[in-house]
């Protein structure tokens, strides 16, 4: 074997079973390259996807016995359970034989378009397959990190961000008294095989956001820290290590290597959303009613404006909104800033002629998040194989034109809305069928895939076309499956009203507010301190403040790394003080478990005797 070449190699590795080229992979360095050859995990990973699952169900189907197609069809029809429309398409198979045609070739041209329409990678994007099938089918796994504070002083999370260094990763995180939060998310690497582990690394003082002394209630500094419920309240520009945290009308400056405040500016309304920032892009500060282009040296506190305005058009730097409410914005690869929120459109402004409003794009729903995707949008004509008159060229050549993909989360009647717009040209895809039955909060490209939450706690994984499922987890089962690893796990699992779990219930339990998508530089280019590969880990803020870090690989398995820190505090504590803790667990089982009862029975006789029937909710 050590003779071959490696492209003879790699023909031997196609045949081979999934676990038999993994374990191929531990032999030798060279083994171990030419068994995540991409070619062959990129074929991998479509036979295992649902869209070959579907061409090789239809096919089958073509190819079968016309009397038993027959058959099957007239089963279908047969009084009983009703099978759905899609049931029924399903059972439909050719009502005559194929004749003069080679079933072998046709399959073999079917398969081709098949995983050209399935591939997500572009001609300018390098995917890598191994980690995609990681992703797709390795068990999930959350590590929550540990936030400064004891079991009754309690701290929660009230925004985050990612610093990127040339060596490491750090999460930037502001917390409910004011203070604020570093940690280590760095790679794993040989060299280091824990990676950051999530650690603390810096802490500064409570009030430094709130302004509020030390003596101050901690009630007050929660008070202010989550006066606007704003999810994107933070924002890092990594080359200069500045951070920038809104707090109700104030914007502060923050110094992250010194976690010293560098200035704060005064808004005249909440600042509910921040964009990203970078030496190339300004920060957008968007307030209730108003956007504006970050500039220190702009005076702190803005007039009213005047009821005057100049023929060549306002003199005034911010924008303002016709209808309140900005939740996103993001900046694409040129000049241009989409703003969204509570209004029904998106709207899009260019940098060099700020304030004035380039234009808007209707959505007909709320929108409150947006992500793009540096690669064109293919529109659902291009499906090859909903259109079998579409040819594999013409999707290339889409696939290898100009573009940006913005990609929209919100709701729509109650239900999930995720939203797909091609730029410059706008194009639409609006899945709000199947993307999920509650709202949507975050959006994020994930390598080859999407992934977005939802009001009952899913994280969902779908293709790049916004509508083909790949998996689903809900982090309410990680919170009760997990071990009192931090402090917030300590808290009982929620539960509903009917003692069912949050997993059980819809609307019950945490949900993912906020999903940065992070790829952690290598420490070093050399072989020597190689990267953990299979790390395509998810950086989530959830509703009730918790910080976590989602990783796929076996099961149980921590993506933060083995915290030995932690372990031997765990090993320190006493048997008594464990005893306290349980007996206290328990005793809030107990009084929870009697006001669950005591809910019960209010809602079960509400409206009895009323001359109505309250539902029971």
């Amino acid at each position: 074997m050590d003779r071959l070449p490696d492209e003879v190699i790699v023909q031997i590795i196609s045949f081979l079973d999934i676990i038999d080229i993994v374990n191929l992979q531990r032999t030798s360095s060279r083994y171990l390259a030419l068994a995540r050859d991409n070619a062959i995990w990129k074929l991998i990973c479509f036979d295992h996807s649902r869209s070959e699952a579907l061409r090789r169900r239809q096919h089958q189907l073509q190819i079968q016995d016309p009397r038993l197609a027959e058959l099957r069809n007239t089963w279908a029809a047969l009084p009983g359970p009703n099978p759905t429309a899609w049931d029924v398409s399903q059972l439909v198979g050719s009502e005559q034989p194929r004749a003069a045609v080679d079933p072998d070739a046709e399959a073999r041209v079917l398969r081709t378009r098949a995983l050209a329409n399935w591939e997500p990678g572009y001609p300018t994007e390098r995917l890598d397959y191994y980690d995609e099938f990681i992703a797709r089918h390795a068990p999930v796994n959350i590590g929550w990190l540990n936030l400064p504070g004891t079991k009754d002083d309690f701290k929660e999370a009230t925004g985050l961000a990612v610093l990127h260094d040339p060596a490491s990763t750090h999460a930037v995180s502001p917390l409910s008294d004011g203070s604020i939060s570093v940690f280590d998310l760095s790679a794993r690497t040989t060299h280091h095989p824990n990676g950051g582990g999530g650690r603390l690394l810096a802490h500064s003082a409570p009030g430094l956001l709130t302004g509020l002394p030390l003596t101050a209630a901690a009630e007050h500094h929660h008070a202010i820290m989550t006066s606007t419920g704003a999810v994107e309240s933070v924002s890092i520009n990594s080359s200069s290590r500045r951070g920038f945290f809104a707090v109700q009308q104030h914007l502060h400056e923050v110094d992250l290597t010194t976690l010293q405040l560098v200035s704060s500016k005064e808004y005249s309304f909440p600042i509910t959303a921040l964009s990203s920032v970078s030496d190339d892009m300004p920060l957008v500060v968007g307030t209730s009613n108003t956007l504006h282009l970050y500039d220190a040296r702009d005076p702190t506190y803005l007039p009213p404006p005047s009821s005057g305005e100049l023929i060549g058009g306002r003199i005034s730097s911010h924008a303002m909104l016709e209808e309140p409410g900005p939740l996103s914005i993001l900046h694409t690869s040129s000049d241009e800033i989409y703003v969204s929120g509570r209004f029904k459109s998106l709207l899009s402004y260019d940098l060099r002629s700020f304030p004035r409003l380039r234009g808007t794009i209707f959505t007909g729903a709320p929108i409150a998040c947006l992500a793009s995707l540096p690669y064109p949008f293919i529109p659902r004509s291009l499906d090859l194989l909903r259109n079998p008159g579409t040819s594999i060229a013409a999707l290339q050549s889409a696939r290898a034109a100009p573009g940006t993909t913005l990609m929209a989360a919100g709701s729509y009647k109650g239900k999930g809305s995720l939203e797909l717009y091609g730029l410059p040209s706008i194009q639409t895809y609006q899945n709000r069928q199947t993307a999920s039955s509650s709202k949507l909060f975050s959006v994020a490209p994930h390598g080859g895939r999407i992934v977005f939450s939802d009001g009952d706690g899913n994280l969902k994984w779908v293709e790049r076309d916004a509508v083909s499922s790949i998996r689903t987890f809900n982090i309410n089962d990680a919170l009760a499956g997990s071990s009192s690893t931090t402090t917030q796990s300590d808290r009982s699992t929620p539960r509903g009203i009917w003692n069912s779990t949050a997993a059980q219930a819809p609307g019950q339990g945490d949900i993912v507010q906020k999903i940065l998508p992070f790829n952690p530089p290598s420490t070093s280019p050399s072989h020597s301190d190689r990267p953990d590969t299979a790390q395509q880990n998810l950086l989530l803020y959830t509703g009730d403040g918790r910080l976590g870090v989602l990783g796929f690989g076996a099961e149980g398995r921590n993506p933060l790394g083995e915290d030995l820190w932690h372990d031997a505090v765990e090993e320190q504590v006493s048997t008594e003080q464990r005893a306290r803790e349980d007996a206290e667990r328990s005793f809030g089982e107990t009084m929870r478990r009697a006001l669950e009862r005591s809910a019960e029975e209010v809602r079960f006789v509400r409206g009895l005797g009323m001359g109505y029937g309250g539902p029971l909710r």
